[in-house]
Formats: C-alpha cells, sequence, structure tokens
C-alpha cells in the first residue's frame, strides 16, 4: 500500500539516496543536494511531495511556485520500487495540489530523447512551448511543456 505525503525534515537522506540512484547517469548538473532538501520545508515558493511504500520515502516530486504557475522541477522513483505505478501517482498528486491551490499553470521540462515521457505528458494533454537546446550536462536539449487546468 502506497500513500503521497508532504515532505518531511527527516525525509532528506532518503531523497538524496533516491536523487544519486535516479539522475547521477546523465543528470548530475541538475541534481538537488541534502541542503537543497532540506530548505524546501521552510520555502514558502517550494512543494515537494514523498511517495511512502511500506514505511520509507520510495519516491518524491518537487515542483517550484513563482510567477502564479508551478513549475515540475523534478519527480524521481527509487529503483527498487519503480514499475509499481508511483511515478503516476505522484504525477498525478501533482496536478491535484495545482488544481487545489488555484495554480493554473503547470510547466515542466524532459529531455529531448525522452520518447515515451514526451508521449505520455503529451496524452496528458501537456503542449511543447520551448526547445533549449543543449541544457543538460549530455548535451542534449530540454523540451518544455506546459497544461493549463480549468479552475
Amino acid at each position: 500500500m502506497s500513500a503521497i505525503r508532504n515532505m518531511e525534515p527527516g525525509d532528506v537522506a532518503a531523497l538524496v539516496a533516491i536523487e544519486q540512484a535516479c539522475f547521477a547517469a546523465g543528470y548530475a548538473d541538475k541534481m538537488m543536494t541534502a541542503e537543497d532538501f532540506a530548505e524546501v520545508p521552510d520555502d514558502e515558493h517550494a512543494a515537494l511531495f514523498c511517495a511512502i511504500e511500506n514505511g520509507e520515502v520510495a519516491g518524491y516530486a518537487f515542483l517550484l511556485l513563482e510567477d502564479g504557475a508551478a513549475n515540475f522541477d523534478s519527480l524521481a522513483v527509487s529503483p527498487s520500487h519503480q514499475g509499481k505505478g508511483l511515478g503516476e501517482k505522484l504525477f498525478r498528486h501533482v496536478e491535484r495540489y495545482c488544481q487545489d491551490n488555484a495554480i493554473p499553470r503547470l510547466n515542466l521540462e524532459i529531455k529531448e530523447t525522452n520518447y515515451p515521457l514526451l508521449k505520455r505528458y503529451h496524452g496528458y494533454g501537456y503542449k511543447c512551448f520551448e526547445v533549449e537546446s543543449g541544457f543538460y550536462a549530455d548535451g542534449w536539449g530540454a523540451i518544455r511543456m506546459l497544461k493549463h487546468f480549468d479552475l
């Protein structure tokens, strides 16, 4: 049984471990540190949700809130918990959070080579609005997408 809750200060070590496992290859320049995670609970412009599976942090979704919009910074699920639908649950939780908090727009970005995710997000109603070449450390670009919510 899994649940999603707001990040708690005691989650930092688990979040760093997930970050390392999921992003060290290909996204190292974009990774969050323990200090970054530790600041989130006190940051009124950030929201971080944890997926809890069997009492442990199994994944997270991180949002930055600014200019009347939410920017989906990252979503990661521990490799030992992947394939159980936790990423989908986290993603849908973020969308509900935006709707429940009258945030009219959710922005996100993905690596231009991530075709399965691009297809999934199009299916969720996200539209591409920009491509930034060379955004990632490995030279690949970022596709920026957004979705407007009916509030």
